[in-house]
């Protein structure tokens, strides 16, 4: 009786009262009913309670107040069904306001605990996108960055990140700074770059600097001394000394305050920071860490150090279980079969990130167990375990449109395939090992090249452009600041380009779906279409060599003929290494002695031995046409100049014709591009440059003349070789020729008379060049990043849109350059391809020199990156005589009718 009349007097309070109603009181009858229904009656329950409310907003106010407890009891279905239903209160009265932005920012928390990043991260961008500014708008950054990092787009967490502290400006909140700045650190600790390592001491340093003017909570100040910690763990900045101190400082701050999940994760650090000493105490700590409650990240991260720990001890079985369990423990069902392991399932793991990580470390311990028993099964396994990783990769970088980011992930990739090509090479398939050796060669650039040629609307390409140029403008901005005004006003205007350039693209994405759909595996070209497009006389040989993969020390080499392709491993690639910076310092001036050259020979064939280490292959040579798809520090060398015979000092080039090629899914798809040119040529050579800080340069107009004996152009000399002139004129032109000053430093450039054409700037251009020949050093040398390839000057115009570019090693002699330059003109006027032209004209160069003249230093830093096509020259005098011709009929018949009208 008394429960009747206590449920009565429940419903008679919420008919009667709802509109007085507070949150307490919403909280009060939730609690009611789940204590005389139950759980499983809880939201038929609370349906029929929302039915009571007599207005919108108290209806709002009910289905927010019961999406928070349903969410503290972990019903996280349910709980997001009832924020729904406040937002859409909100919508259907049209009423956007603060208390909507919070349903907007407790939705995208829901989701983001769910792992349902994408979807949190539409409704965090729904605050931001409002009207409205609050504390929710700034959280809403936050939690934006704390999405793309769970994603791996590391950069964009970044941004948001820091778009977040800026807002902090105006709000005394030293407890969120300090948050942000350590989820910063931990970005830029991931990255793991020189920049990145520098900035996350800099943000530690900021909340060392808030802990001592405001103080931290326990928990932060935990979360402090564990970055800190990890700071000093890195192979790039390890100090034991200093990690051992914070990781203990942790410890001890988190058993004062029973913090079990920071205990946990202290002795799980400081067993990391024994395995990499070698001692044995690693296992104690690292098992007792397990004693805690642990999140999932943290978990996988100690299996995967106890993995280590037993690989020390020679025990690959047992690291292969803890490595089992270090995936296993993502998902909620614990018995995945990690043996035939789906996309399907791996996709439900809570953090992609760390099953990939481990799925291609088990891949590198099933070939090392191969390497002792020589079993095929092994093999097999390790092969679908790194293609697994390999499909997630793949799914995390569909997701992913950041540049930056996906370089990053190009870099994780490439240890994937460089394993993959040996598995394909151990099982003897060669179809496997084409496959992922062009995954491992420009797919961004690839897929830059494929999407620039989509058949966008010329409006919206244009407008992302303007976007791209005006971010760039901000940062050259913000190197030339000097106040502090000037560096916040630039820092705050680059955050609000970097977002409004991204919420750009988004909405051409969403707008053109299939344009962003047909991305690089659909255009991967088969191994059985190389071979087919093959000439007798071409052969393709391509380089797979990452050197952190460190279990073997190897590099890959396939050669493809039009009949068969063979997979050869090169061994002790680690002495390639020393080999090469041999090799290119001496290549860097000219023999002066008999023992230079005799010096030089010698390493440079010590080389040709070890890039082509068969006298099957080295006979293949004689003769062809060689396409080199080079990786690693194979990009920065002339293969031109390798000595094949020792005895007679011949070069490589004097037997086979080399060019260069990115990938063959490169050279496809930036042949198929439609270039629309309607003049030849047209040349910039600024000789000077005090404008911009550099020294004069005396013989390029000589260079310029030298061309135009054989195609007639468009000079810009002096001061009309100007960047904005360039700017205007490049799209008209089927050649386009640089004889100028260029840096391939940190930040690489091309000097014009007035200004410097950064790196950066060719990303925001677009081209139709047949040829862009770079008469300037260093113009094929850059920053590598593993799997994606060099990122040089000569790279930044194929993203333009050029089909071939002939570019520069080192800075050579001006002298022989504009020999080989103007003979290079006068064959491609005859009718010769662009890299039969370049080569026909070194080996006359070498022909037509001896002794110190003819060392490779003056002839062999251009080479050719592109195919050898045909470039089709406007005849302009024939244009010229039919328009005199005509000129010549129209005025005699002019003069004609004139002389009849005088007699009449």
């Amino acid at each position: 009786m008394r429960f009747k009349i206590h449920h009565l007097l429940f419903w008679l309070l919420a008919i009667g009262f709802s509109k007085f109603a507070s949150s307490q009181y919403f909280h009060d009858t939730f609690d009611e009913i789940k204590e005389n229904k139950g759980i499983a009656f809880l939201q038929p329950e609370l349906d029929k309670l929302l039915l009571t409310a007599d207005s919108q907003e108290t209806y709002a106010k009910m289905a927010h107040d019961f999406s928070v407890k349903l969410y503290r009891l972990k019903n996280y279905k349910a709980a997001i069904e009832y924020a729904l239903k406040e937002i859409k209160s909100y919508e259907d009265q049209q009423l956007k306001n603060i208390s909507y932005n919070k349903a907007l920012y407790q939705l995208g928390y829901f989701y983001e605990q769910t792992s349902e990043l994408e979807v949190a991260i539409n409704y965090y961008h729904k605050v931001i996108s409002s009207e409205i500014y609050s504390i929710d708008t700034i959280q809403s950054y936050e939690k934006s960055g704390d999405c793309y990092f769970k994603l791996g787009s590391y950069y964009q967490a970044e941004t948001y990140y820091l778009k977040s502290i800026s807002l902090l400006e105006n709000h005394n909140k030293p407890g969120i700074l300090a948050r942000l700045h350590l989820s910063l650190s931990k970005v830029y600790h991931t990255l793991n770059t020189d920049r990145s390592r520098k900035k996350e001491l800099e943000s530690l340093s900021n909340v060392l600097e808030i802990k001592e003017k405001s103080g931290l909570n326990e928990r932060r100040l935990s979360i402090l001394y564990n970055n800190l910690a990890n700071y000093y763990n890195n192979s790039k900045t390890y100090d034991f000394d200093n990690a051992q101190y914070y990781y203990k400082e942790l410890l001890n701050n988190s058993i004062k305050n029973n913090d079990s999940i920071a205990i946990g994760i202290a002795y799980g650090n400081l067993g990391n920071l024994y395995v990499k000493q070698k001692e044995d105490s690693a296992h104690y700590y690292l098992k007792k860490s397990f004693n805690y409650p642990l999140p999932v990240e943290t978990q996988s991260r100690i299996f995967r150090n106890l993995t280590d720990f037993e690989l020390q001890k020679g025990q690959k079985d047992k690291a292969i279980e803890y490595l089992n369990s270090a995936i296993r423990i993502h998902f909620s069902n614990k018995d995945i079969d990690l043996n035939h392991p789906t996309l399907v399932d791996l996709k439900e793991a809570g953090d992609l990130i760390e099953v990939i990580s481990s799925l291609s470390k088990k891949g590198e311990i099933l070939l090392q167990k191969h390497e002792v028993s020589k079993n095929s099964d092994l093999a097999i396994s390790a092969f679908k375990n790194l293609q697994t990783a390999d499909s997630l990769i793949d799914y995390i970088q569909s997701s992913n449109r950041e540049e930056n980011s996906r370089l990053y992930w190009r870099k994780e990739a490439s240890k994937v395939y460089h394993n993959v090509v040996y598995c394909s090479y151990l099982l003897d398939i060669p179809e496997l090992a084409f496959l992922y050796s062009e995954k491992n060669k420009a797919l961004l650039l690839t897929e830059n090249i494929i999407e620039n040629s989509a058949g966008l609307p010329i409006s919206i390409k244009n407008k992302k452009n303007f976007l791209k140029r005006k971010l760039l403008q901000d940062e050259q901005k913000l190197d030339e600041s000097l106040d502090s005004i000037s560096l916040k006003f630039y820092s705050n205007s680059i955050l609000n380009q970097k977002l409004e350039l991204k919420r750009y693209n988004d909405s051409i994405i969403k707008v053109y779906p299939s344009i962003f759909a047909n991305n690089f595996d659909n255009q991967l070209t088969s191994l059985k279409e190389v071979q087919q497009n093959l000439q007798d006389d071409e052969i393709i040989i391509s380089y797979v060599w990452n050197q952190e993969v460190v279990f073997k020390d190897h590099l890959m080499c396939l050669i493809i003929t039009p009949k068969n392709t063979q997979v050869l491993e090169i061994k002790n690639a680690s002495s390639l290494k020393d080999n090469i910076t041999l090799y290119l310092q001496s290549l860097l001036t000219s023999f002066k002695t008999k023992e230079q050259r005799r010096k030089f020979e010698k390493t440079a064939h010590n080389l040709y031995n070890k890039l082509f280490p068969s006298k099957q292959l080295q006979s293949q040579l004689k003769g062809k046409k060689v396409t080199l798809i080079t990786d690693s520090q194979l990009q920065n060398i002339p293969f031109e100049s390798l000595v094949t015979d020792i005895e007679k000092g011949t070069y490589l080039i004097e037997q086979s014709q080399i060019n260069y090629a990115y990938s063959n899914s490169f050279s496809k798809n930036n042949n198929a591009l439609k270039r629309v040119h309607s003049k030849n040529l047209i040349t910039f050579s600024p000789t000077n440059f005090e404008q911009v800080g550099l020294p004069n340069l005396y013989n390029t107009n000589e260079e310029v003349t030298s061309i135009n004996k054989y195609i007639e152009g468009d000079n810009y000399i002096d001061s009309l070789a100007t960047k904005e002139t360039f700017l205007e004129e490049i799209n008209n032109y089927k050649v386009i020729h640089l004889a100028t000053h260029a840096s391939s430093g940190e930040d690489p450039f091309i000097a014009f008379h007035d200004q410097r054409l950064e790196i950066k700037e060719l990303y925001a251009l677009e081209n139709n060049a047949q040829l862009v020949f770079l008469s300037a050093c260093d113009t094929s040398v850059g920053e590598l990043i593993q799997g994606e390839g060099t990122l040089t000057l000569a790279r930044g115009f194929f993203h333009a849109g050029s089909q071939s570019v002939v570019a520069s090693l080192w800075k050579a002699s001006d002298k022989s350059t504009s020999i080989i330059v103007e003979d290079f003109y006068k064959n491609i006027n005859e009718g010769k391809g662009i890299s039969t032209a370049l080569h026909l004209s070194k080996l006359k160069y070498i022909k037509e020199h001896r002794l110190s003249d003819a060392s490779p230093y003056y002839w062999s830093s251009l080479i050719v990156m592109g195919d050898d096509h045909l470039i089709t020259l406007e005849d302009n005098h024939l244009y010229i005589w039919i328009i005199s011709g005509i000129l010549v009929l129209v005025l005699g018949i002019i003069s004609l009718w004139l002389y009849k009208k005088s007699f009449k």
